[in-house]
């Protein structure tokens, strides 16, 4: 791996290439503070029924803090407070992954002309019960003890190494989705898969020692990425309804969600070209290793 192949995420006269990303002690303990104390906080001021918003942010924090905690050696996840606390973690997400589905999928229907009032109020009411399912368990998570992150047991090299690993293992995963749904805006299945990766990569990124500046890319294509995965969800659903009615929307869902793909289309497009005329990245040229997609 070598020029500019194995360059990540430089802006222009940046030198951010494999060999130099790195994440040091203080900067994974910053991160895991940050992202724990935002949870707490979160979860302290949550409502019996969150917002759609604070269900949001909710399940973000918690899957942010689950790559944070990747990074550690596995004394320290090994713990008894540290299995604890990613048992609780896994556990709110999965209670709320249900009400988070039912949240975008409202949202978006109620976008779409043709659907009727009444699909809405039946969606509201699953929210309600759904809300209600999962309000044991994220009460349960203000309940844990978050578990202090001894600096002492971090070795910076092992880090390192340890974060790069991720970085091309998500890398990788993402280049070789991007191959398929690049030309093919059919590949539901794997845009949604793509989308899962880019988020990992970008919050990994984020806990670097200098943070590529150019992660905004991820963020860009990790919101169109988002937008197509909720317009599938919606046609999904109203296809399995039998009101004829609903033709109408799932054709303007249908042209929504072409657009979006388009759209991702051309900021890919746009991406490679920026990073091949400075030489630096998001390195979508670089299949291998250190690359988000296709020469």
């Amino acid at each position: 791996m070598g020029g500019k192949n194995n360059q990540l995420f430089c802006a222009s006269g940046e030198s951010h290439s494999m060999a130099t990303l790195r994440v040091g002690r203080k900067s994974l303990a910053k991160g895991y503070a940050d992202r724990t104390g935002a949870l707490q906080k979160m979860v302290a001021g949550l409502p019996d029924r969150p917002s759609p918003d604070e269900v949001h942010d909710l399940r973000v924090a918690a899957r942010r803090i689950r790559v944070t905690r990747r990074l550690m050696p596995r004394p320290i996840r090994d713990s008894q407070d540290s299995k604890s606390f990613t048992l609780a973690l896994k556990s709110v997400l999965k209670a709320t992954s249900q009400l988070r589905d039912i949240d975008t999928l409202t949202v978006t229907l109620k976008s779409c002309k043709g659907v009727s009032p009444g699909l809405l109020l039946n969606l509201e009411n699953q929210r309600s019960d759904s809300a209600a399912r999962a309000r044991d368990t994220i009460g349960a998570l203000a309940d844990i003890q978050v578990p202090e992150l001894d600096v002492t047991k971090l070795r910076g090299k092992r880090l390192s190494r340890r974060f790069k690993k991720g970085v091309r293992e998500h890398s990788k995963k993402a280049s070789s989705l991007l191959i398929q749904v690049l030309n093919d805006e059919s590949r539901v299945v794997e845009l949604h898969s793509l989308r899962k990766e880019v988020k990992k990569l970008r919050y990994l990124l984020e806990l670097a020692d200098k943070v590529p500046e150019r992660r905004s890319s991820l963020a860009k294509w990790q919101e169109s990425l988002g937008a197509i995965h909720d317009l599938d969800v919606a046609i999904a659903y109203l296809k399995t309804l039998d009101a004829g009615s609903g033709r109408g929307a799932i054709l303007d869902l249908q042209s929504a969600r072409h657009s979006n793909y388009m759209a991702f289309v051309r900021a890919y497009r746009a991406d490679r070209m920026q990073a091949l005329g400075e030489g630096g990245a998001p390195s979508v040229g670089a299949l291998k290793q250190a690359s988000l997609g296709p020469a």
